[in-house]
């Protein structure tokens, strides 16, 4: 094939081969786009399915949980005990919180205008205290003050439009509650099947290549599957404890728009690291610009608190070790996983490094042994003689 290739069309049939291998070559170019747009469309049509995985491979940790702690290793019990909690959490978000926090934002809306009033006549007698130029502290005070009613103008103006978009997408609205309802299936389907499906994709594996690389790429799963269960799985609940610690916190306090808040910290706490600090910094400027700055500071000092607590008592307990990689790699992971794709990204990042980090360790640590060096020094020094311990 080699000298084939290298030699020099000389005859008409070596001409027609070479025309003929060129025109294979622009159909194939020519038909990629076409090509990938059906795949993409292919995707998409499988996007509910995708979405089952993934609430399947979620409600699959409580499922173990129950069905190890209370039904003696039963799945079928354990599957309708962990829907139910699920669709007990969906239902205390919808009917407990969502109310309050639509209406927590209903009231900082409408009362946005006096808290820009206050906040500009506070600026205009500070201004005018320290001798700043007039003209300075009027143009300063009246864009604070008409800036309320340009929110609140604005504020309708999204209302109104959502309340459109809402309308003309009905048809789309429908068609995302029939995907719901596909994902919420083939996820019952996937939990009640897990393991005839399972042993099916190690049976087609086996057949697909020898026993060496077949119980390398399942150890290679395995690991995957054991890292991203425990840390999505701790993730989540320590994002739910949070939640609950910050809101009960701020109610004890009477601190101003605590379900609103406490939502927002316990979703931006499923990030790491960053998560506690992206939800906590607007949550102080919402206290801060609602004319209670000692509410601000208050809140401050209560989620310094909270996430003390829980990076050095709860969180360890229920993530563990479950990454085992130092917190700048932790970083690392936040960074590359947000840039490349968004939030879930920086959520998924974490685990993803995780089980890199631990193949590395292993192939390094292959390495080592293969050149007969020590592991566990680092290759520092030689493998023990296990001759002379015998000695």
């Amino acid at each position: 094939m080699k000298n084939w290739l290298d030699r020099t069309p000389r005859t008409a049939r070596d001409l027609l081969y070479l025309i003929a291998a060129a025109a294979v070559i622009w159909l194939v170019v020519g038909a990629l786009p076409g090509t990938a747009g059906g795949f993409a469309a292919v995707l998409g049509a499988l996007s509910p399915f995708a979405g089952g995985i993934a609430l399947a491979y979620v409600l699959d940790i409580p499922t173990r949980f129950y069905a190890e702690k209370l039904f003696r290793g039963k799945r079928a019990p354990a599957i309708v005990l962990a829907y139910l909690t699920f669709i007990v959490v969906l239902a205390a978000v919808i009917g407990l919180i969502l109310p309050q926090l639509v209406q927590s934002i209903s009231t900082f809306v409408n009362a946005l205008p006096g808290y820009l009033d206050s906040a500009a006549a506070s600026l205009g007698a500070l201004l005018k205290r320290f001798n700043a130029d007039t003209d300075l502290t009027a143009t300063l005070t009246a864009n604070l003050e008409n800036s309320g009613e340009r929110f609140q103008e604005t504020a309708a103006n999204m209302m109104s439009t959502v309340a459109g978009a809402a309308a003309a997408g009905a048809a789309g609205a429908a068609g995302r509650v029939l995907d719901a309802f596909v994902s919420l299936a083939a996820s019952i389907y996937l939990l009640a099947e897990k393991e005839p499906l399972l042993k099916a994709c190690r049976a087609l594996l086996r057949a697909l290549f020898p026993p060496h690389a077949a119980a390398g790429v399942l150890s290679v799963f395995q690991l995957a599957n054991r890292t991203f269960s425990g840390y999505i799985g701790g993730q989540l609940l320590d994002a739910l404890l949070v939640g609950i610690e910050t809101f009960i916190a701020m109610l004890i306090l009477r601190l101003n728009y605590a379900p609103m808040i406490a939502v927002l910290v316990a979703v931006t706490n499923i990030i790491p690291i960053a998560g506690p600090y992206i939800g906590a910094i607007p949550s102080a400027l919402l206290l801060l610009l609602s004319g209670e700055p000692l509410q601000a500071l208050i809140f401050c000092i209560l989620i310094l608190v909270v996430q003390q607590v829980d990076g050095n008592f709860i969180a360890p307990r229920i993530l563990g070790g479950a990454t085992g990689i130092s917190g700048l790699w932790v970083l690392v992971a936040i960074i590359v996983g947000g840039g490349l794709f968004g939030i879930v990204g920086m959520v998924v990042g974490v685990p993803v490094m995780a089980v890199l980090a631990a193949l590395l360790k292993q192939a390094v640590g292959a390495g080592l042994t293969a050149r007969g060096l020590d592991p566990a020094t680092g290759g520092e020094s030689p493998l023990p003689d296990p001759d002379a311990d015998e000695a």
